[in-house]
């Protein structure tokens, strides 16, 4: 009885890693998504400035700002990848004890309470 205690409230743990780890994954590919979106919106103004012949100093900022847009793509497109990573080993490790206990147990969802 003891060994399925313990191998339930590793489940129950499992359980709350696997939904951080997808909180995670959503909350980068929203990240990854807006910084996308702004990359997207800042172009025709890069390609105004180049076509229209713009001063200089006007072109080095957009590309600087689009350099910078391009770099925290890159970022949050890597925290997607290791949040996604992540996500898998937390999904593994709950099939692995789900396999053992034979059932996942009801785990509320932060901020509820378990049903008596």
């Amino acid at each position: 009885m003891s060994d399925d205690f313990h191998l339930e409230e590793r489940t129950i743990e499992a359980v709350r890693r696997y939904r951080d780890a997808l909180a995670a994954a959503a909350n980068s590919e929203k990240a990854q998504a807006r910084t996308h979106r702004a990359l997207m919106s800042m172009l025709p103004d890069l390609e105004r400035a180049v076509l229209e012949d713009r001063p200089p100093s006007i072109r080095k900022k957009l590309f600087d700002t689009g350099a910078r847009a391009v770099t925290q793509l890159n970022e949050a497109r890597q925290l997607f990848n290791e949040a996604a990573a992540t996500l898998e080993g937390a999904r593994q490790a709950l099939a692995a004890l789900e396999q053992q206990l034979g059932y996942i147990p009801d785990v509320p969802a932060k901020g509820t309470r378990a049903r008596s």
